[in-house]
């Protein structure tokens, strides 16, 4: 239940969506729905999938804005808040009614997704998922606003980011709201010197991040959560906060060593523009690109390229 289908139910043709493995059924996507103003009004029921569908609002949500009869029982908005976060169990019968205006951003997880998390964390894979509605949850609501940020300045969000939000949001879902029992302790050691040597090879190769963890994960020959935690350990950050580094990293050999534009500096580093390229840097570096150029330029003498 994500693009198209999703906008279906919510009659709103201004949507957009991000799935990862665009051309089989995805395990996760994500969708953006938007309204106007418009009456309350019955949605058409979801279709029964074997998948979690977690839906936050980007504006708090009015009482009596959005209300279900889910799995027989009555629910909706008790209170406005930013952020509230809805989870909701695909397999469970709903009857929805829904009063604009809206903004949504729904995460679809599917059954596979989730169980092939439990299997890498040697934890059940016999959960049910605890249906709440318009809470506020820190986790899911950190995870959209830095889902949003990019996006907010036109930004794609790439294989990478995607596949790293799945798995996190995952293994989150199982654990705080599928009653999982705690996840395995993680490893003592991080990753082999040939397996960090070969990840880096592989970041530093896909710096626009068209890689999956899971791709790095089988180049190490590791179950995508073990490597996640491997990895962590080894490098002190997650794989997607690490491929930041290194796009920075060659940002600075670029900025240093040659007097190729700053746009162009960008595009070779990874960023999807300089006003990206930008923003990362300056956050990272506490100072411009152009102030840090002038600061640390060969002295010999940048080369045109």
């Amino acid at each position: 239940m994500f693009g198209s289908a999703l906008a279906d139910v919510f009659h709103t043709p201004d949507y957009d969506c991000r799935v990862v493995d665009a051309n089989q059924k995805p395990e996760f996507a994500v969708t953006r729905l938007r309204s106007g103003p418009r009456d309350l009004e019955k949605a058409p029921a979801y279709p029964r999938d074997e998948a979690v569908l977690i839906c936050v609002s980007l504006t708090p949500a009015s009482v009596g804005q959005w209300k279900a009869l889910y799995d027989g029982r009555p629910v909706g908005v008790t209170r406005a808040i930013p952020f509230a976060t809805t989870f909701l169990d695909l397999n469970c019968p709903m009857e929805m009614w829904v009063r604009g205006p809206f903004d949504y951003l729904h995460y679809y997880l599917s059954a596979d997704l989730l169980k092939r998390i439990a299997l890498d964390n040697d934890v059940t894979t016999d959960f049910r998922l605890q249906g709440l509605f318009f809470v506020e949850d820190l986790v899911v609501a950190q995870m959209t606003k830095s889902i949003l940020a990019p996006v907010k300045h036109g930004e794609p969000l790439n294989r990478l980011t995607l596949d790293h939000v799945a798995m996190v949001l995952g293994a989150y879902t199982l654990q705080q709201r599928c009653g999982t029992p705690k996840f395995a302790s993680s490893p003592r050691q991080g990753l082999e010197a040939w397996q960090k040597l070969r990840t880096e090879e592989m970041l530093r190769a896909n710096l626009q991040g068209n890689v999956t963890v899971g791709e790095l994960a089988r180049a190490c020959s590791l179950s995508e959560s073990h490597f996640a935690r491997c990895f962590r350990l080894s490098f002190g950050t997650s794989v997607h906060q690490r491929l930041i580094q290194l796009r920075v990293e060659r940002g600075k050999q670029l900025l240093s060593r040659t007097k190729t534009p700053l746009g162009e500096v960008a595009l070779l580093s990874g960023f999807w523009d300089q006003a990206a390229f930008t923003r990362t840097f300056s956050r990272m570096e506490r100072m411009s690109p152009s102030r840090w150029r002038r600061a640390n330029s060969d002295r010999t003498g940048a080369r045109g390229n």
